[in-house]
């Protein structure tokens, strides 16, 4: 890759603390994605702690859950963090050794964000003119980096890695161009392109598991296999119009990009474990579920995630259109224990959502309030996946003003959550009054979700 580093052990002791507000969850993670995977308990007020007595010098990767963010570290250091929840990276900062790094790092991140979308516009541009204004980004974030890392005296290493961040970004916008400049329909209008076009691919070697902890590197690998399989299949097909991006085609292609991308490990499994599990999420035909199943399956030597995987795919086969949704045990708002059969009567959505996914469930009660004025002839029926012996999902729903009457409570949700194979905030249902399964996993923020609930009104 860019960067070369000593990785040889310190036996200097490091430590790394901080404190969450309004904590998601009771634990933090902290790894490298070559050894170090650790699950740090939070204290009552939000805080936490960790020391190794041998850890190598690079970035690592701090997560709570579904939020991730990169910090550098070397042997000896002692860094403290804090952030805030509902801001997670704007409120991110760092102190303590090597906190001019990190600080620098999570300002570079947010601005990179931000600048995203007022980027958009360029991708309409010629080719040329995108290319040339893209460079120019680049060097003078590059020039910015080196006149901080002269200013606060950075450690080398680091700066391998902050390059690393600034050309990931550059190099995913590179990705998306061709699909975002050409369209589907134009796509092969893309032999235009010179091959020159693509060079930094020379460049880049990312078949190494240390990369996992770079911020910018997921976005560019999957911006990176996006194009490559949509081109390969587009030319298989003799036109981008064709090609159909939720089709078994398509991801059967990502599979074997990945497969020629990355050796077997760590890396290879992450990436194919993420691609197969959105198809078998978002796949409503069996048969091709588990024809994508058998190629991951070839691609993998680690036993737990062929089993994960497996089962993963025989639950959503299971909830198959068709066949009966589980009659699962919830309660209403007064603690009042019930079946669901007891509940549902006519038509229904179910939505499921959590207070630990706050921006997703205040969106999904929005589309619903909508939804519930234009079809009164289904029944709309929120479930919360909070935990039943605490208060959080009382306290959610009457903060966030829901109708408490079209409001519901798994018990015993974990066992629930794996037959359904929920996650907070990708799962809706559309179920008949018998419970016989119509749509296992409705997209309620689909364009066409009107149209789709009329068909099944009608049907």
């Amino acid at each position: 890759m860019l960067c070369s580093s000593c990785k040889e052990d310190s036996h200097t002791v490091t430590h790394i603390s901080g404190k969450i507000i309004n904590a998601h969850n009771n634990y933090v993670t902290i790894s490298d994605y070559n050894g170090i995977t650790d699950t740090i308990p939070l204290q009552k007020d939000g805080s936490f702690s960790k020391t190794y007595s041998t850890i190598s010098p690079g970035l690592y990767t701090f997560s709570h859950p579904n939020e991730y963010q990169s910090f550098y570290i070397a042997p000896g250091d002692s860094i403290m963090l804090r952030l805030n929840t509902k801001a997670f990276d704007e409120t991110l900062a760092f102190s303590g050794n090597h906190s001019k790094e990190n600080n620098y790092l999570i300002n570079l991140y947010v601005q990179i964000e931000k600048e995203n979308s007022a980027f958009l516009n360029n991708y309409k541009k010629s080719h040329t003119v995108f290319k040339k204004m893209l460079d120019s980004i680049t060097a003078a974030r590059l020039s910015d980096l080196k006149e901080h890392t002269e200013q606060h005296k950075f450690d080398k290493e680091f700066l391998c890695h902050a390059e690393e961040i600034i050309k990931f970004s550059s190099w995913s916008k590179i990705e998306r161009y061709a699909f975002v400049h050409y369209g589907k329909n134009d796509f092969l209008n893309n032999k235009e392109l010179p091959d020159s076009f693509y060079d930094y691919r020379k460049e880049v070697k990312v078949d190494n598991n240390a990369l996992l902890n770079n911020i910018a590197f997921r976005p560019y690998v999957n911006a990176l296999i996006s194009n490559m399989a949509f081109t390969a299949l587009a030319r298989d097909l003799g036109s981008g119009a064709l090609v159909n991006r939720s089709s078994l085609k398509y991801h059967k292609k990502r599979l074997h990009i990945i497969d020629s991308l990355f050796s077997r490990g760590t890396i290879k499994d992450i990436f194919a474990t993420n691609d197969t599990q959105y198809f078998i999420m978002n796949r409503k035909n069996a048969n091709e579920i588990n024809e994508l199943v058998d190629v991951f399956l070839k691609m993998t030597h680690n036993k737990k995630l062929k089993s994960k995987i497996t089962e993963m795919a025989a639950t959503y086969i299971k909830l198959d259109p068709g066949n009966e949704m589980p009659n699962i045990k919830i309660q209403n708002t007064y603690k009042e224990s019930l079946d669901l059969s007891s509940r549902v009567d006519k038509l229904s959505v179910l939505f499921f959502w959590s207070d630990l996914e706050r921006e997703y469930a205040i969106r999904v009660h929005d589309k619903i309030k909508e939804l519930r004025v234009k079809y009164p002839e289904i029944d709309f029926i929120g479930i919360n996946l909070d935990d039943s012996e605490g208060k959080r999902w009382e306290q959610a729903y009457e903060r966030y003003d829901f109708n408490p009457a079209m409001e519901y409570q798994i018990l015993n949700v974990s066992p629930v959550s794996a037959q359904l194979a929920l996650r907070h905030n990708n799962r809706s249902m559309v179920i008949d009054k018998n419970l016989t399964i119509i749509d296992p996993s409705i997209n309620l923020f689909h364009f066409q979700i009107e149209t789709t609930l009329l068909g099944y009104i009608n049907r």
